[in-house]
């Protein structure tokens, strides 16, 4: 799947899902009953369908650039909030009745006992954790003129300008 610089993702996820999403995937490569091409991904739960309705609208098929911050972390948290973790966003699904539609596999054992309130799931591959952070307020909502503030904390997922910071 092709990907675009055009704009990203910016999304909070508590870091057990994160970790356990790595899990997820673990065993989606380890699985016989996926083809042996099956690239795997993980699938997260949200309420904010307009956003992921805005992606589909802007993305036109191509897969985005995910940048997550590690929610309700253990430890130390830095005093000026980074992001952690990355992914490719590659679409996502309405739920059914607030569950995810597709095959378990898919979603991290931890949102196991999760209530089933989610709207929509949006789905990632290649999720990993980031070498070297990047600071939130280094980033910039799209379309807006300056960067976010140092201390932003994200409470949703949103649509940010392509950072020129790589990681």
């Amino acid at each position: 799947m092709q990907k675009t610089h055009a704009f990203a993702i910016l999304a909070p996820v508590p870091e057990m899902h994160l970790i356990s999403g790595l899990e997820a995937i673990a065993a989606q490569l380890d699985s016989d009953d996926l083809p042996s091409d099956h690239v795997p991904k993980v699938a997260f739960g949200s309420m904010d369908f307009e956003v992921f309705g805005e992606v589909e609208k802007l993305r036109g098929g191509k897969a985005i650039e995910v940048f997550i911050y590690a929610s309700h972390a253990k430890g130390e948290q830095p005093l000026n909030p980074e992001v952690t973790w990355r992914g490719l966003y590659v679409g996502y699904v309405a739920s059914r009745r607030g569950r995810y539609p597709g095959k378990s596999i898919y979603r991290p054992q931890s949102t196991a006992t999760d209530t089933p309130t989610w709207a929509v799931f949006w789905e990632v591959q290649e999720l990993e954790l980031l070498k070297q952070p990047i600071p939130i307020g280094s980033l910039r909502g799209k379309n807006k003129k300056t960067n976010y503030q140092a201390r932003f904390i994200p409470e949703g997922p949103g649509l940010i300008e392509y950072p020129a910071i790589r990681s």
